[in-house]
């Protein structure tokens, strides 16, 4: 009877031990694997960045493909699917957001605010739905946030006004390097954010402008705020008028459209991107992996911003 038990027990044992094995083996392999899957998605990045210089050679050129996001996105899709298994290019013109940098202005050897570019940010606020009794703290904070003066606006965000925030964060007095800082005014709510965030960007640029030819559905928003005498049915005449390559000049764009010119404003468009956002989107086992590259078109070398692995 006692040698019965003693069986039964070692048996039991035997039968929990190789549960645990089983569990822990199962455990290192599937480690092992998103270790492999995760070092391979290394490998194609770089593989992607190795090659980055020629996609953004294509693109400038050719201003032709600058002139039609949709003719380059095919463009180099052909040419990737040529030379890399299951990678995806996709292009967005980061000219046509707002560039909260905007705002300010270089003086000497400081920034300051830019009064003019302020309204039509507030214009943009406006068009978004957010809470007009915010509209002038918004834009106060956000000049004290980005401006170097030193100098607090009458609803700004100088570093003293940070540090007695429950949510304690630095001014940073610098032109931001990523739109997500606009979150540290801690001043949007949930929806107000989601209404506007699609339409902003920060870009290393003072200058407001427009690609008139990649005018969408998606950010025209961003050109009636500086450009407020615009009507709903002028962009729609702007955006059904364009030729197949492309607005060439101002004046191919007032003739094809026969919109009045003083209701738009020549120094804010250009008719390429100044900017973009380039997408990689590579598969390896059923798993994708993303880069994403904001490039500069403005210069023949020093193109590349910033990368990231999410938008």
């Amino acid at each position: 009877m006692k040698k019965g038990f003693v069986l039964i027990s070692t048996l039991a044992l035997i039968v929990v031990l190789s549960f645990l094995i089983l569990a822990i083996s199962r455990l290192i392999y599937n480690d092992t694997v998103k270790s492999s899957i995760y070092t391979t998605s290394i490998e194609k990045r770089i593989e992607i960045i190795n090659s980055e210089k020629l996609f953004i050679n294509i693109l400038k050129n050719n201003s032709i493909l600058l002139k039609n996001l949709s003719i380059a996105e095919t463009e180099l899709n052909t040419y990737a699917k040529s030379k890399y298994e299951n990678l995806s290019i996709s292009l967005i013109d980061y000219t046509n957001c707002f560039n909260l940098n905007t705002l300010v202005k270089p003086f000497r050897e400081i920034y300051v605010k830019n009064d003019d570019n302020g309204n039509f940010f507030q214009n943009l606020l406006i068009y978004s739905d957010i809470n007009k009794t915010k509209h002038r703290e918004i834009i106060d904070r956000l000049y004290d946030s980005l401006d170097t003066d030193r100098l607090p606006e009458p609803f700004g965000a100088e570093d003293l006004f940070y540090t007695s925030q429950n949510n304690k964060s630095l001014s940073p007095d610098q032109l931001y390097f990523h739109k997500s800082q606009i979150k540290n005014l801690s001043i949007f709510e949930d929806i107000e954010l989601r209404n506007i965030y699609d339409n902003i960007c920060a870009l290393p640029d003072n200058d407001i402008a427009f690609n008139i030819n990649d005018l969408n559905n998606q950010n025209y928003l961003v050109l009636l705020s500086i450009n407020p005498e615009l009507s709903i049915k002028d962009i729609e005449t702007i955006m059904l008028n364009k030729p197949i390559n492309g607005y060439e000049n101002f004046n191919q764009l007032i003739d094809l459209t026969s919109i009045n010119a003083f209701k738009i404003n020549e120094d804010f468009l250009v008719y390429e991107p100044k900017y973009l956002q380039i997408h990689y989107k590579a598969m390896y086992q059923d798993t994708f992996f993303n880069l994403f590259s904001i490039i500069s078109l403005k210069s023949r070398s020093g193109n590349i911003i910033r990368r990231s692995i999410s938008s």
